[in-house]
């Protein structure tokens, strides 16, 4: 990649390469919905770190990040405005990405929306605090009913980046620190979920 300060250049540079990528994975693996990380996508003259959910080939919709971090906005990404949950056979799936995850009113009201199923990818920089376990995620977790899926970096040294499957009752799956891709599998128990939610809102 070019200029990684630069927008523009960046989408340039990735954004169709990435979405033909996505398209043709998704083909592949059919019935699987596949989340695809983010991309940086023009629209309007602006452009936006974007999250996007596909199937069978097609894209099912699209998030664009609400809280860019600092570097983000001074390379030129603009703040996104409108949560995504979307309708699926699986349930419901709110769409966040990455610094999202401190900003509690946002992830309120995507679990507000009807999201059982929350996705976040992250990617925590050499600057992150070594935090042990995923202690923001699992308090989202708990706090609003949803199952967490955080899909993050390979080898981050446990800087609050690793990927981990999570449920308001306890971590599903966590990747470990080897420096190697793996996949990480874990049941969602929707109806457990529906009754944990039913307990949280009499609460």
């Amino acid at each position: 990649m070019g200029d990684c300060t630069n927008a523009a250049k960046i989408s340039e540079e990735t954004a169709v390469k990435t979405l033909e990528f996505l398209k043709d994975i998704s083909k592949q693996v059919g019935e699987i919905f596949l989340f695809g990380g983010t991309v940086l996508l023009e629209e309007g003259g602006k452009y936006y770190n974007t999250s996007t959910v596909w199937r069978y080939g097609k894209l099912l919709g699209k998030y664009k990040k609400i809280n860019p971090i600092k570097a983000e906005l001074e390379a030129g990404v603009t703040k996104g405005c409108e949560p995504v949950v979307l309708d699926t056979d699986l349930g419901k799936i709110g769409l966040i990405v990455c610094a999202d995850s401190f900003d509690p009113a946002l992830v309120k009201r995507v679990a507000e929306l009807g999201a059982e199923i929350v996705s976040l990818p992250v990617a925590a920089m050499g600057t992150h605090p070594a935090v042990k376990g995923h202690p923001l995620t699992e308090k989202m977790a708990r706090d609003y009913g949803v199952f967490v899926l955080k899909v993050g970096n390979v080898c981050s040294n446990m800087r609050g980046g690793r990927s981990a499957i999570i449920a308001p009752w306890g971590i599903l799956g966590e990747v470990s620190d080897a420096p190697d891709d793996s996949v990480l599998t874990a049941d969602l128990d929707i109806e457990k979920l529906r009754e944990y939610r039913s307990r949280l809102s009499k609460a």
